[in-house]
């Protein structure tokens, strides 16, 4: 380790995690004297054994004596009091940092380390305490011997390097040294008796004007308060910027206020600097992607914020094989030019992700959520892996294994999470067939056929494998049907007749729940032409829309599409919508049933009870009719909870003048209760399952209809289910 020179500035770390006080001591130790203290007891001993460092590194949280506790003895002795204090700590929420300033720390720094946030926050403070120091004595002198020293004053501005300047009450130059005038292309004489304020600090750095009663020196100088450490904006003669830290002290003769002195250093070396350690900190300098530092923390990010929102991460480690045969074979230039290509590939695909990062030489990790990971990342990333790379006149065929673990249940650390990762892509490599692995065998088994899933759900509509079931909708009270609603299936050449819940939030996560609902619409509407050119009943079909169609923005555009290409009358569509729907943008959904109602369609409320519709919001909803969710009418007859909602249901309907239809009717015991308490439709297995268009067709035209007291139908005796 690189010592600091004898005489540099002297930093105390005080934690008890002895980690910390390592890397803290490595990382200063080449600039600075660093001290350290396992304990708030032993660094109060130390300083009471006349140690008086530049710099406090105080840990907030250590048992016995806290950081608040420390901070507050210091603060009670007048040797030490002036030492500045910042705080560690893990915690970042505003609460604690407002907490620890008023109590008189100048700064946080919070864990995880970063290297170059500390370096850059420590040597800001220590300057300051440099330039409050030394204002500190200039003061003094100007106060006291004014007269006597004003001479010496002069030799020490012309000597010192940086820049200070001094005004009086008007605001205007009274004395600027050498290297203040050369930092500002001036001479000295070309700057006594201007305004400061329009010469040098007239606007802020991206050129807006900064008005003199907003600016800070300005203050400083009307109400004679101290500014220290403070970075802003000086324009040079040739009306370039110069990025500053400066800092202000009233000045006085005697107990007289006459101005105000300013020092001043130009930092822009020092913010390219920063700038090249944070770059070189947290970015590959190969691909410029993050690196494992970066990832690290963003995926300690990631984790808190997907936990919160009750979502699953992916974590997908990509590892190209036969990297190193590539790198010997065409050499070392070609292999790095055909990682920046895999690089901005993987960019490209993993643009929805939440990082991409390089983690060390050919594997690169990508942080996403599950839901994307098994709907489109996962098949994007395989396709473009497999295309051939033109590189420095070659080209090259890549192949790679993919590795993936989700958490929280492969690990709820960043280190788990890679490491995990990391193993399914070598199980992956090992089996030599290009198929990601997944770090669980049994979500492996679920997440890839999942993905097969997707890839065959692509080609359902142009391949005709889709088609609708109409489950006929009837009035409760005559028994006659009234509508049915469409309900789409799946016939896989393989899986066979696959039903809408192993699909349609598949559908929903890959973004192909845009041309399937458009696909339902179309047919149900087409095909409730047909029945109404064949001269059957008039019936209303009821189409589902998803919550993300909604998000698309142009489901009333889409409507008065099929409806005029059809030629079905609006009314004898119904629209049924989501409580999701409502939830995703409670006003956007508002506008859009206000603009759907003047269409002339029905619209109703799917599932309702079992989401979180306000009822300030439902009043606000052009709806028609409620729809009760079948797990409130299973258990209608023996289970008095789902009664009591049942009946709130219907009674909150009635008042908003909404007519009710209840799911799920099995038993003839629960259509006579649901009759008994108003219920004004119903649908299920007690009249009919889902049946196919022509069968649907024909209880039309029979005129079925189910007997609601008990008699019979010459079709359905007693009220039995078609099966």
């Amino acid at each position: 380790m690189q010592l600091a020179p004898p005489f540099s500035p002297v930093v105390l770390v005080v934690d008890d995690n002895p980690d910390i006080l390592r890397i803290m001591g490595d990382v200063l130790a080449p600039q600075y004297r660093v001290r350290v203290a396992n304990s708030g007891r032993r660094a109060l001993d130390m300083l009471a054994h006349d140690l008086k460092p530049d710099l406090i590194l105080l840990d907030v949280l250590m048992p016995e004596l806290d950081g608040y506790a420390i901070l507050k003895q210091l603060q009670a002795d007048a040797r030490l009091r002036d030492i500045p204090v910042i705080f560690l700590t893990a915690k970042s929420a505003t609460e604690d940092e407002e907490k620890g300033l008023e109590a008189g720390a100048v700064d946080y720094i919070t864990k995880p380390i970063r290297p170059p946030i500390v370096l850059a926050r420590v040597q800001t403070q220590i300057e300051r305490k440099h330039a409050r120091d030394w204002l500190r004595d200039q003061n003094e002198v100007l106060e006291f011997e004014v007269a006597r020293r004003a001479a010496e004053n002069e030799l020490i501005l012309a000597a010192t390097a940086e820049g200070v300047y001094g005004v009086d009450l008007s605001g205007r130059f009274t004395f600027v040294n050498p290297a203040g005038a050369a930092m500002l292309g001036y001479e000295s004489a070309e700057l006594l008796g201007r305004e400061s304020h329009p010469t040098l600090h007239h606007s802020h750095a991206n050129g807006s004007p900064n008005v003199a009663a907003e600016c800070a020196l300005a203050a400083a100088l009307t109400s004679g308060v101290a500014i220290h450490g403070e970075q802003s904006t000086f324009w040079c003669k040739d009306g370039s910027p110069l990025p500053v830290e400066y800092s202000a002290l009233p000045m006085q003769r005697g107990k007289q206020r006459v101005g105000l002195v300013v020092t001043f250093t130009d930092i822009r070396e020092r913010q390219r600097y920063q700038a090249q350690l944070e770059r070189h900190s947290n970015y590959d300098d190969l691909t410029g992607l993050p690196n494992r530092n970066l990832l690290n923390d963003r995926l300690s990010r990631a984790l808190t914020h997907y936990q919160q929102a009750d979502r699953e991460l992916a974590v997908l480690l990509i590892s190209l094989i036969r990297y190193k045969d590539i790198n010997d074979t065409l050499g070392r230039h070609t292999g790095d030019l055909l990682l920046q290509e895999v690089a901005g590939q993987l960019s490209r695909v993993s643009q929805d992700a939440d990082t991409l990062a390089r983690l060390d030489g050919d594997e690169f990790v990508i942080l996403a959520s599950r839901e994307l990971t098994e709907g489109t990342l996962l098949q994007a990333l395989l396709d473009t892996l497999s295309l051939p790379y033109h590189v420095n006149g070659e080209e090259v065929f890549v192949r790679a294994s993919i590795g993936v673990a989700v958490a929280p249940r492969d690990g709820d650390t960043a280190d788990q999470l890679i490491r995990n990762a990391s193993a399914a892509a070598y199980q992956s490599k090992a089996a030599g067939n290009g198929v990601p692995r997944f770090y669980a065998s049994a979500m492996n088994a679920r997440s890839l056929d999942r993905l097969k899933m997707a890839a065959e759900l692509r080609h359902a509509v142009e391949r005709q494998q889709l088609l609708l079931s109409y489950q006929p909708q009837l009035h409760l009270h005559s028994g006659a049907i009234i509508g049915a609603e469409a309900l789409v299936r799946w016939r896989h050449p393989t899986r066979g007749l696959v039903p809408p819940n192993e699909f349609i939030s598949l559908a929903e996560d890959t973004g192909m729940i845009g041309d399937l609902g458009e696909w339902v619409l179309r047919e149900a509407c087409s095909q409730n032409m047909r029945w109404r050119d064949a001269g059957l009943p008039d019936v209303t079909v009821a189409v589902n829309l998803s919550a993300r169609q909604f998000e698309a923005g142009n489901v009333t555009e889409l409507v008065r599409s099929v409806l005029d290409s059809t030629g079905l009358p609006a009314a004898a569509l119904e629209l049924e919508l989501t409580e999701s729907a409502v939830m995703a943008d409670a006003e956007a959904f508002v506008r859009t049933t206000q603009d759907l109602k003047a269409l002339g369609v029905t619209l109703s409320l799917d599932d309702f009870g079992t989401g979180y519709s306000s009822l300030s919001q439902l009043q606000r909803l052009s709806l028609d009719r409620l729809k009760i969710d079948q797990s409130f009418v299973r258990h209608l007859v023996d289970q008095p909870d789902s009664a009591a909602i049942v009946r709130a249901i219907l009674s909150l309907g009635h008042i908003l003048k909404l007519a009710i239809i209840a799911e799920g009717v099995e038993t003839a015991a629960q259509a006579e209760l649901l009759k008994a308490w108003g219920c004004d439709e119903f649908q299920g297995f007690l009249f009919s399952r889902p049946v196919p268009p022509e069968e649907f067709a024909g209880l039309l035209k029979s005129r079925s209809h189910w007997a609601p007291n008990g008699g019979s139908d010459a079709r359905f005796p007693q009220g039995g289910a078609i099966r």
